[in-house]
């Protein structure tokens, strides 16, 4: 069977069961409870007309129209009045349905708003239709009379407003609210439903028909005390503020029900008082309008001061949850903590099956990091970050706004989803996502897995409100993460700026080392030349005679060692002081080739006696350099001397010039011991050598001169050695510009 099949069959049903409800009810009325002039003091049509139209929907005037013409017809009354009439109620019930709705009604009647409207639209104003044409229409077939028209139209007109008012309000009771009747209650408040129905049937009883015989009328008993029939009154209003619409509808129905049945009797206050049965059916008529709307405006009126007091309860809980979230925030930076105890607290404050708190991963997808969730269903908690029925779900939020489903199986979602909500039974659902700065982080969600759910207003408000608590954690613990990195940072420079600030002082502690080697060299340098020269001095003061003579060699070497010894005393007197002192050379254009035969006259002696050899490799092509020949020289003897000293005796000695990239490339190779590539590097600076090699004495001074005075000529030296491969120390020098004669 199709949707289309089981919906016209639905409707066949309804409209079945309204013809059946608005025929029957008009022949109980007309069978027990006709009156005065053939009238009804309650027409149960006009209430079930009403309601049917209320629950059911306009397609119901048929079923109304049918009912009423069927019951007139039956009745033996002509086919013009049958057909009035059934034209009548239903217009009656379709004016007040459309004015209803017009007005905002609601059939739950939990409003003063509901029972006014009620009243003044359903009860008195959509009656006066039926009223006025079917008495129109007696009038005009001579079934009523002029002079009884004005009686019998406010008779006609007062049964359908009490029907509509009593009968009414009980039918949309049965039909929207019958759990709630029978819904396991308390003990407590079932003895209250007895003890006020019991009250309210014995003083109805006693009131309408105990003590309500019209011979008691004369004797000025109990019976004849004018408004009695207002007893039970008090009992109605219990029940509607203990019961609310239920205990008014009901407490209503049973007043109005024994107030008819003895009028029907001839008995009850309302035949006491009146002179007649059609005032007495009046008076019945409009007692039964004011107690069943004065007990459902008292019912509304509870029900909304409830539903007031439950709005502030929950604000109240709502901010104090607020308050304790963001109270949690400010104390504490553990982002499960927080979250825990949000989700646990969101879920008892709207009563839903389940709360959780989503993050988003870097690839994507989200993962459940806290849940609250009933024990009747299946966690989220733990799940795979991976799994796919998670990882689609970001695609709904991407315009970072809530996402509010009251009924899951109403939306058209894709498969994946709809697999994910099956899984875990999901009917409703509220989505609150979570973004810092425009990017997004998570979501907040609750679900109702027990049945479709209305979110109400205040509760998106509340998801909302939190998760901007939430948001305000999250950004906080980022914050606070980067504030963690930067302390790292920072320690992590801390320490390498310490570990500097250690090397320095340990290279100051080295600098102080070195000094005092400095000093204990200088003084040992000093000390041997000096005292091999006073030896010379005083053995030339021992020979006898005036005049001593000595060789032109001795003299020689006399002077040229206190000339070395003077220009060591002034290095040292400049270099110690200031290494950063520029030295002064005076240059000239002069032949290369000049200064290394020179240097190497001077160095033959030595050569001799180490047994070592000195080959010169210039070509005769060489262009002159721009040098100070004095400080070359000098330059030259101290790479000799350091050969020498350094290597033992039979070295051989290479000197090769050649002209590369516009400075002469000078080179002294020697076939010695060599040395470690790291004495390589410190050979020419200033001071190192005593730090590396502390059982030397010498301080290095003269190869450090050597590089001053190689630099102030603009070049460049250098030394390249492995140890027992020999040595190799190459230096630059400038052409001369112009090539004058050589300068020797």
């Amino acid at each position: 069977m199709t949707s289309a099949q089981i919906s016209w069959n639905s409707k066949l049903s309804q409209l079945t069961l309204v013809v059946i409800a608005c025929w029957s009810g008009g022949w109980l009325g007309l069978r027990w409870m006709e009156l005065a002039q053939g009238s009804c003091p309650l027409w149960l049509p006009a209430g079930i007309a009403l309601a049917a139209l209320l629950l059911y929907g306009e397609a119901m005037c048929l079923g109304i129209f049918l009912g009423d013409a069927l019951l007139m017809m039956m009745m033996g009354t002509g086919w013009i009045l049958a057909i009035s009439s059934a034209i009548a109620s239903t217009l009656s019930a379709l004016i007040g349905l459309k004015l209803l709705h017009w007005w905002g009604f609601s059939p739950k009647l939990s409003k003063i708003h509901d029972v006014t409207t009620l009243l003044i639209f359903g009860g008195l104003i959509a009656p006066i239709f039926p009223a006025s044409l079917e008495t129109i229409a007696q009038l005009i077939t001579g079934n009523l009379s002029l002079e009884t028209w004005g009686q019998n139209w406010w008779l006609r007109w007062l049964g359908d407003c009490s029907s509509i008012m009593v009968i009414a309000p009980f039918l949309l009771r049965l039909k929207l609210d019958l759990t709630a009747l029978l819904r396991k209650q308390k003990r407590t408040k079932i003895i209250e439903a007895i003890i006020c129905g019991g009250l309210l049937l014995g003083l109805s009883w006693i009131v309408f028909i105990h003590h309500g015989t019209s011979g008691n009328a004369s004797s000025g008993g109990f019976s004849n005390t004018q408004y009695l029939e207002y007893l039970p009154f008090p009992i109605v209003v219990w029940a509607a503020i203990r019961f609310q619409t239920w205990g008014a509808v009901l407490g209503s129905l049973f007043v109005s029900l024994w107030a008819i049945s003895a009028t029907l009797e001839g008995t009850g206050p309302f035949i006491i008082q009146t002179t007649n049965l059609s005032q007495a059916t009046l008076l019945l008529q409009i007692f039964v309008i004011i107690v069943s709307t004065t007990a459902l405006l008292l019912s509304a009126a509870v029900a909304e001061r409830h539903r007031v007091e439950k709005q502030l309860r929950n604000t109240l809980e709502r901010d104090h949850l607020l308050a304790q979230v963001a109270l949690r925030i400010r104390q504490s930076l553990d982002l499960d903590q927080i979250f825990q105890t949000t989700v646990a607290e969101i879920r008892n404050l709207i009563h839903s099956d389940r709360v959780f708190i989503a993050t988003l991963r870097e690839h994507g997808c989200i993962e459940v990091v806290a849940e609250s969730v009933s024990e009747n269903y299946s966690s989220l908690l733990g799940g795979s970050a991976k799994d796919d029925l998670l990882a689609d779900l970001p695609s709904l939020f991407t315009q970072a706004q809530t996402f509010v489903a009251s009924d899951i199986s109403q939306l058209n979602l894709s498969t994946i989803v709809t697999q994910y909500t099956r899984r875990y039974e999901i009917k409703a659902a509220l989505v609150v996502p979570l973004h810092v700065d425009g990017q997004p982080l998570g979501l907040l969600v609750a679900h109702q897995c027990s049945r479709a759910r209305h979110w109400y207003k205040q509760e998106v408000e509340l998801l909302e409100q939190l998760a901007g608590q939430v948001m305000i954690a999250m950004g906080q613990a980022q914050l606070y993460q980067k504030v963690q990195q930067l302390n790292s940072n920072l320690e992590k420079q801390v320490e390498e700026r310490t570990h500097q600030l250690q090397e320095k002082i340990q290279e100051v502690q080295e600098l102080s080392e070195m000094k005092a080697v400095f000093l204990q060299a200088v003084s040992h340098d000093l000390r041997t030349s000096i005292m091999g020269l006073l030896m010379l001095l005083k053995n030339l003061e021992n020979r006898p005679g005036e005049t001593i003579s000595i060789s032109r060699t001795i003299l020689e070497r006399t002077i040229k060692s206190s000339d070395r010894q003077l220009t060591l005393i002034n290095a040292l007197s400049k270099d110690h002081f200031s290494e950063e002192r520029p030295l002064v050379i005076n240059c000239q254009a002069i032949s290369l080739d000049n200064i290394v035969q020179k240097v190497t006259e001077n160095w033959q002696p030595f050569l001799v006696q180490n047994q070592g050899h000195l080959i010169r490799e210039i070509p005769e092509q060489l262009p002159l350099i721009f040098a100070d020949s004095e400080q070359l020289i000098q330059v030259f003897d101290q790479l000799l001397s350091n050969a020498f000293k350094h290597n033992p005796p039979g070295i051989n000695l290479v000197f090769k010039a050649t002209v590369q990239g516009g400075m002469v490339h000078c080179c002294l190779t020697d076939n010695g011991v060599g040395m470690e590539p790291k004495q390589c590097d410190q050979l020419f600076k200033l001071y190192l050598r005593s730090l590396h090699d502390r059982r030397r004495t010498g301080i290095g001074l003269g190869s450090y001169q050597c590089r001053q005075i190689i630099e102030a000529h603009g070049g460049k030296i250098g030394v390249n050695s492995n140890p027992g491969k020999g040595c190799k120390v190459w230096f630059t020098l400038p052409v001369a510009k112009s090539q004058p004669s050589a300068v020797s």
